[in-house]
């Protein structure tokens, strides 16, 4: 029988998953695989995962980012007990004769701590530095948000999957870097206050762009061209259905960088 732990974890992921489905809806007309199956796609914004043990009581952490070795971890609810153990520790008279082993002596009493979930938040799996925020799963530096996962800083945003740098009323976005008040987007990069967008980079005051840059105040865009409503619907069903496809077969699809460098 699962543990309470793990029962609670399979209920948050169910979750997730159900936010990742009316996300795919919402930006691509649905018919994704579930989100766990994307997860190499999804992870390529976020910071690298990997699971630390804690150096105070040995239990398990999820810690974010790169780091040399030797580098001791905790956990985040293991805060107070680090306190006080730092409010004991006195270096030697040898660690404190000149500046470098001064240095060395407090670094080795250093510890990253992982796994801080704070405030009003609720399921959260394997996330750290998360404040206020519900239905979070493999993601860092979230705030005040709702249905994150594989994300890396993302504030006052709802349903935002495999993205980097969420801003401010960000709704609806897979694998992208960069939004502001911005709904539906999909692979882009420096979206402002716009509304379905996909495979576009520096749009700001927007809706309907595919394939589109450096653009102001437009609509119904593929490729910077403005079309007729009905035209722009046309090749916006098949565009998407086209890396639907791909993302269902390949399980990734080019990311809107590598179009931009020509890759």
């Amino acid at each position: 029988m699962l543990n309470k732990n793990a029962q609670s974890n399979g209920l948050a992921i169910l979750a997730i998953e159900k936010a990742w489905a009316g996300t795919c809806k919402a930006v691509l007309g649905g018919g994704l695989p579930p989100m766990r199956e994307l997860e190499a796609y999804l992870s390529r914004h976020a910071e690298a995962c990997h699971v630390e043990k804690s150096s105070i009581s040995g239990k398990p952490l999820v810690a974010f980012g790169n780091y040399p070795p030797g580098t001791k971890f905790m956990r985040g609810a293991e805060i107070l007990e680090y306190e006080a153990l730092m409010r004991n520790s006195k270096l030697g008279i040898n660690d404190i004769k000149d500046i470098d082993s001064a240095i060395r002596a407090v670094s080795e009493i250093g510890i990253y701590a992982g796994d801080i979930v704070l405030g009003n938040s609720g399921n959260v799996v394997d996330s750290t530095r998360v404040v206020d925020s519900t239905n979070i799963f493999r993601s860092s530096d979230v705030i005040y948000s709702k249905n994150v996962a594989y994300t890396r800083i993302a504030k006052y945003c709802e349903s935002v999957f495999g993205c980097a740098s969420a801003g401010k009323g960000t709704m609806f976005a897979i694998g992208c870097n960069e939004m502001y008040m911005s709904n539906r987007t999909f692979e882009c990069f420096y979206i402002y206050s716009s509304s379905d967008v996909c495979y576009s980079a520096n749009i700001e005051n927007c809706q309907d762009c595919l394939f589109s840059f450096n653009q102001r105040g437009k609509r119904r865009l593929i490729g910077n061209r403005e079309l007729s409503a009905d035209k722009y619907a046309q090749l916006k069903s098949k565009l998407l259905s086209e890396a639907k496809d791909m993302l269902s077969s390949r399980k990734s699809v080019p990311s809107i960088y590598e179009i931009i460098r020509g890759d």
